[in-house]
């Protein structure tokens, strides 16, 4: 554990700048970071012995990092400081792994084109808005001053094609493209600098107890809620309608209310009644809704657009954002004005009731410098997929007008699955500290911990109605995660597929275990692959083209393939592309994350068995959360192709296995 007299705050002290400065209209604070502190993370693998003693004690802070497994309030603003420049660092070196030497730059009308064969399109390193250093050398005066650079933006991403502009754009006339050039990349790390901006506002208006809530013992009795519900479902739901009322009451205030939301429960369907009814019975307050990514964020937009009056609802998107990805029913409602972002001016911006979009684009509220009570309610959906200081940030927003010891005006309202995958860190270092989410946290402290197997409903409710998969397809995962208390409210219509199928031992049951022996081959890019189970899945898709759900046949968008390797991935759909199935979703874990399909394929791809320190796992596939995702994507039929002998020394893929074998629902000859 870190030693309390070892840490002395980076915040505030001053020998050595790092300006964060302004992006896009968005000013930031600059943040004064010890020098010695740079000089410990440059040396991160190289202990020196010149460090200053205060330099010394932030490496014995690095070096415990993995021993702490969690974060007290009183270490809470330095030791995250010190995580998001350990995160920056390991950002940044990732960043150069896509460096290019003496490649050619082509022009398309005032943009620089390069292909950078390293990028895919999965990666998030590089992004849109990235700074980009291109050197180069010039042939005509080779011996005054050859070697010139010039600084460019990334504008566009297409596959390996990276488009740039110039931040000179004379240079463009200048510039010979039939030169080689150097291509350094910079990864601008604006959500981390946002989370630097939280810590800023949380040390200033002294916060962090805010995020460490403790049971209000001062309870007031909340009134009863007699509502006209908009969602007819929810009637016949005694935990949303609980999670609703409660929300409406602020029975959890300053503490944020979390709503716990298992596959399938209708979690959005909640938030989004929550979300009316405010409208309904408190027509003057103001609702501020963020999500960790534009998808959720627009499909919340779009349930909200189909409820409410258009005015009431505006979709604030980030300049990133091209216009051509917005949805049509969106647009409008949107800050898109001929096909460019604009941001309202403050006078306009005040007159919308809801505002929705991502928490790293919350930020540029800072400018409009609002009222600390503008917002009565602030949601914040699909929270553990992003840090905790990512889930800050609307809170930052909403107190850095505040007086200090000022209670927080606004109902937090926290929804999620800290079952689910988590937010992406890519130190490995610091995983089980940066990679925890708020959500997750919140529900280690007292008031959302059960008691006597119940949680306090003025603080959480956890939603336990399933209303997408059969009740077979919950089994694994109820058991292993949810306490066993998920209820299948899904009308079965399993049969309709499976009794079609003579080649199964078990036509009733909505799972099928294909037991493969096939063999994993690592590709160049050190991703696997295997041949048979991408054989199978081709083979058994083409079966499934010519079956029925319930009265219609099966189409190609209702079934999904999900497998953890990228490589698998790429060749499946190569294989389904043969037979024009290419409008067959096939992707990571992390796509089919919030997705669903009625038929769910799960490709395992691994033939071997690792061991470490006399231990034997099998890899990525270990990851509980990642299992979890994966094997609840599906509503009426989950189809696992793998190898059981391999698979079952993990205990949650063993749980799933004995339950098929239980069920005589294992094929071992499926071709």
């Amino acid at each position: 554990m870190v030693n309390n007299k070892n840490i002395r705050s980076p915040v505030g002290r001053s020998t050595h700048c790092t300006s964060f400065g302004v992006c896009d209209n968005v000013q930031l604070p600059n943040y004064n970071v010890p020098s010695d502190l740079h000089g410990a993370l440059q040396n991160y693998h190289i202990r020196q012995h010149t460090h200053t003693e205060l330099c010394k004690s932030y490496i014995d802070i690095i070096e415990s990092l993995p021993n702490i497994k969690k974060i007290k309030a009183n270490h809470y603003l330095v030791l995250f400081k010190i995580l998001l420049y350990l995160e920056d660092h390991s950002i940044q070196l990732l960043a150069t792994k896509h460096n290019l030497r003496n490649v050619n730059v082509t022009r398309v009308s005032n943009t620089f084109v390069i292909t950078v064969p390293t990028l895919n399109e999965d990666d998030s390193i590089i992004r849109v808005g990235d700074k980009v250093l291109l050197k180069y050398t010039v042939k005509k005066d080779c011996a005054k001053n050859p070697k010139r650079f010039v600084y460019c933006r990334i504008m566009e991403i297409t596959k390996q094609k990276v488009y740039l502009s110039p931040f000179n754009e004379s240079f463009l006339t200048k510039f010979d493209t039939g030169n080689n050039v150097d291509v350094h990349f910079f990864a601008a790390n604006w959500s981390l600098r946002c989370c630097h901006y939280v810590l800023h506002i949380m040390f200033k208006y002294n916060l962090v107890d805010l995020i460490y809530p403790k049971i209000d013992t001062n309870f007031r009795t909340l009134p009863k809620s007699d509502l006209d519900w908009i969602h007819k479902s929810v009637i016949e739901n005694p935990e949303q309608k609980t999670a609703v009322c409660n929300i409406l009451n602020n029975s959890a205030q300053p503490a944020p209310y979390i709503i716990f939301g298992p596959p399938g429960t209708g979690k959005t369907t909640t938030l989004i009644e929550a979300v009316c009814q405010i409208r309904k019975q408190y027509r003057s307050k103001n609702i501020l809704i963020c999500a960790s990514s534009n998808a959720a964020a627009d499909e919340i937009a779009k349930r909200l657009l189909h409820l409410l009056p258009h005015k009431d609802v505006f979709r604030m998107y980030a300049p990133s954002q091209h216009w051509k990805y917005i949805d049509e029913k969106i647009n409008p409602s949107s800050n898109f004005v001929d096909e460019k972002v604009i941001y309202l001016p403050k006078e306009i911006f005040i007159l919308k009731k809801i505002v929705i979009t991502t928490l790293v684009t919350c930020i540029r509220l800072v400018m409009l410098n609002l009222q600390h009570d503008h917002f009565s309610y602030i949601f914040i959906d699909e929270a553990s997929q992003s840090t905790e200081l990512e889930s800050l940030i609307p809170l930052a927003i909403v107190n850095s007008k505040n007086e200090i010891g000022e209670k927080l005006h606004a109902q937090i309202v926290i929804a999620g699955d800290p079952h689910q995958l988590g937010p992406i860190v890519r130190c490995t270092k610091i995983k089980h500290l940066f990679g925890k989410s708020l959500l997750e946290r919140l529900m280690e402290c007292e008031p959302y911990q059960k008691v006597n197997n119940k949680y306090n409903s003025r603080y959480i409710t956890k939603l336990i109605r399933n209303y997408r998969s059969e009740k077979a397809i919950l089994y694994a995962s109820n058991k292993l995660f949810y306490d066993g208390e998920l209820l299948c409210c899904k009308k079965s219509d399993t049969g309709c597929i499976t009794s079609k199928w003579k080649l199964l031992s078990n036509r009733t049951f909505p799972i099928i275990f294909f037991e493969v022996i096939g063999h994993e081959i690592r590709a160049p890019n050190m991703s696997v692959y295997n041949e048979k189970e991408i054989a199978i899945i081709t083979e058994w898709i083409k079966k499934l083209m010519s079956s029925k759900i319930g009265n219609r046949k099966i189409q190609q968008n209702d079934i999904g393939v999900v497998t953890p390797f990228k490589k698998q991935k790429v060749m499946i759909e190569e294989s389904l592309s043969k037979h024009k199935l290419n409008k067959i979703t096939v992707g990571t874990v992390e796509t089919f994350q919030g997705q669903e399909r009625e038929i769910m394929f799960v490709s395992t791809v691994r033939s071997k068995v690792f061991k470490d320190n006399d231990k034997e796992h099998i890899g990525f596939l270990s990851h509980p959360r990642r299992f979890n995702v994966a094997i609840t994507r599906a509503k009426s039929l989950l189809i696992i192709v793998g190898n059981p002998s391999v698979l079952c020394k993990d205990k949650h893929w063993n749980t799933l296995w004995k339950y098929c074998k239980a069920n005589n629902a294992c094929n071992t000859e499926p071709m």
